[in-house]
């Protein structure tokens, strides 16, 4: 019942909607056609004389030309005006730039994964070998970027005591940072004068300062042998080394001199949180302890263990074509005893 009622309510509101607006259209049509009607004047009769005077039309709007086009056109321009201000409203974006639209710290905290453990009497080739890496070359450039070189950041690390550096490669006697710029400082004799007469009272010794991008090459140290246990060859970085070139007075090469040597597993927690960048080797997100577990660098073996203890160039001395040769065969052999674990 109630929804009888309701629908009788809308009906006669649509209704009374319907014929309000039929009356308002109505009217309006009315009114249209009141305004389209022409009102004329008919022609009037002069009583006195009887002849009939004209109904007067009326006359015409003119609408006066515009004489000069461009002069009124030139006119509205003057008369624009631009604001030419800067809003108050205007205010600096002083938010911290970042280089590249996405850049992300992954490497922040990392820790380097742990090397397996190894039982020694499961080990049946074993073979240490010396390499010389040099920052030169295209591949290592990435160890020598330019305000970010691997040196730098382990003369930081000795600084602030996160590092420890030996006096020799059996890691017996340690360095600490003021003993190592010690090494580092070239000195160089230079004459004293005096102030006043400028006569040389004698000579004085003075010490260059440190350049971190100085060092162009690095000395790796490395085992190399057969676990039976995993099946398979390993190759276990054990010590690394700047190495600096000596030089006499007149700029005469010497030798080579290693400042001093660092235990690689004692670095590996500094290189792991290190992130290195070379979009050219399409190597992102990476850090430098990434790049020596999985030997993303070139070296030169310089050295091999012998009873004698002597370095490629010592036994060959000023032969560079027969130090190739030599250091080619050890490579090969250890690539020859690599493949032939692998045969059945």
């Amino acid at each position: 019942m109630r929804k009888n009622i309701v629908l009788v309510f809308l009906v006669l509101l649509a209704v009374a909607l319907g014929t309000t607006v039929l009356d308002a259209q109505t009217k309006g049509k009315g009114k249209d056609k009141g305004k389209g009607k022409t009102k004329t004047t008919q022609p009037t009769t002069d009583d006195a004389t009887g002849t009939t005077k004209p109904v007067e039309q009326p006359k015409p709007v003119s609408n006066t030309p515009v004489e000069d086009l461009d002069t009124a056109r030139n006119l509205m321009i003057d008369t624009l005006v631009v604001d030419t201000t800067i809003s108050n409203d205007y205010s600096l974006e002083n938010s911290r730039p970042v280089d590249g639209f996405y850049k992300q710290t992954m490497l922040k905290g990392a820790k380097p994964f742990a090397y397996p453990k190894i039982n020694k009497n499961n080990i049946k080739f074993y073979k240490r070998i010396w390499r010389d890496m040099d920052l030169t070359d295209s591949v290592n450039r990435i160890f020598a970027t330019p305000g970010e070189t691997l040196m730098q950041l382990i003369m930081d690390a000795i600084r602030t005591n996160r590092l420890i550096p030996y006096a020799d490669e059996s890691f017996k006697s340690q360095l600490n940072y003021r003993k190592v710029m010690r090494i580092f400082q070239d000195s160089a004799i230079t004459a004293k004068y005096d102030s006043v007469t400028g006569e040389q009272i004698g000579t004085m010794t003075t010490f260059n300062e440190f350049n971190a991008d100085s060092v162009t090459k690095f000395e790796i140290k490395e085992d190399i042998f057969f676990d039976k246990t995993r099946g398979k060859v390993v190759t276990q970085i054990i010590g690394l080394a700047p190495v600096r070139k000596l030089k006499t007075s007149t700029g005469e090469y010497i030798a080579d001199q290693h400042p001093f040597w660092l235990y690689f597993p004692q670095c590996r927690n500094l290189f792991a949180a290190k992130e290195v960048i070379d979009p050219q080797r399409d190597i992102y997100n990476e850090s430098y302890d990434d790049l020596f577990i999985q030997r993303n660098f070139k070296t030169v073996i310089v050295k091999e263990s012998n009873p004698a203890d002597l370095k490629i160039k010592d036994k060959y001395p000023n032969d560079e074509a027969r130090q190739k040769k030599e250091a080619e065969r050890i490579e090969r052999e250890i690539n020859n005893y690599k493949q032939k674990m692998w045969r059945y």
